[in-house]
């Protein structure tokens, strides 16, 4: 199995929680949708087709990254109710220079070579969310015979399940740092893996997953399954 490193970086980024209505949380990484979309981006597809090259392909997808801070931020927006237009506002969180690594992995070694033309010259714009929230790609690196590796230590990136009754602090790595730490619990979300379109082109999900954020300073009790690309272990899942 070969793979495919897309590192990249925008000053602001948002990842909404479906969930919310009139306040919209950011997670702090791109969820599978959002990675699938900005991969569309780069080949020029819609997301239905994208999604569709992702299932036909058993492409493998994951993400680890960081930011340096949150924001708020007040929209004011029209809805329609009754035929008449009204106003209102949405406060919406979020994310900081921020700085993404996108995974990819895929037996098929000409879907990889696929993506990493893509990624090199994009069809459109690449965002981290919103339209405006324009993202830099910073470098592209292809992995060959990527392996499955069990790991304990997960750091600031997503797994494909819930993890919170499996994820204890380590309080040795914790006692070690030089500087004043802050704890930052995990986050589980459940979030839209897998959509249907209608004939006026309305989206709607299908199918959710219990996606586990993971910051800093935790440590499985039990080793979970992860693809080591070079010298990085990442949780990865598939589009099914």
């Amino acid at each position: 199995m070969n793979g495919l490193m897309v590192k990249l970086y925008a000053k602001t980024a948002s990842f909404r929680d479906p969930g919310a209505q009139l306040y919209h949380d950011t997670v702090p990484l791109p969820p599978p949708s959002t990675i699938v979309g900005i991969a569309g981006a780069a080949l020029g597809l819609s997301f239905e087709d994208a999604l569709s090259f992702f299932k036909e392909n058993k492409i493998l997808l994951g993400c680890t990254g960081k930011s340096n801070g949150k924001g708020k931020d007040l929209w004011n927006y029209i809805k329609i109710k009754s035929k008449a237009f009204t106003h209102a506002i949405i406060l919406r969180n979020f994310l900081f220079d921020i700085t993404v690594d996108i995974f990819f992995a895929c037996e098929k070694t000409e879907i990889v070579s696929k993506l990493y033309t893509a990624f090199s010259d994009p069809v459109y714009a690449l965002t981290l969310g919103n339209s405006d929230e324009l993202a830099k790609v910073c470098s592209l690196d292809i992995f060959e015979n990527i392996e499955a590796r069990p790991k304990k230590v997960l750091k600031n990136t997503w797994a494909p399940e819930d993890l919170s009754k499996k994820l204890n602090i380590d309080w040795d790595t914790v006692k070690k740092s030089k500087i004043n730490v802050t704890l930052k619990p995990l986050m589980v979300k459940s979030l839209p893996c897998d959509f249907e379109t209608d004939s006026n082109g309305v989206r709607k999900a299908t199918k959710y997953r219990n996606i586990t954020f993971i910051g800093e300073n935790h440590i499985l009790q039990t080793e979970t399954d992860t693809f080591l690309f070079d010298n990085q272990c990442v949780p990865m899942m598939e589009i099914n």
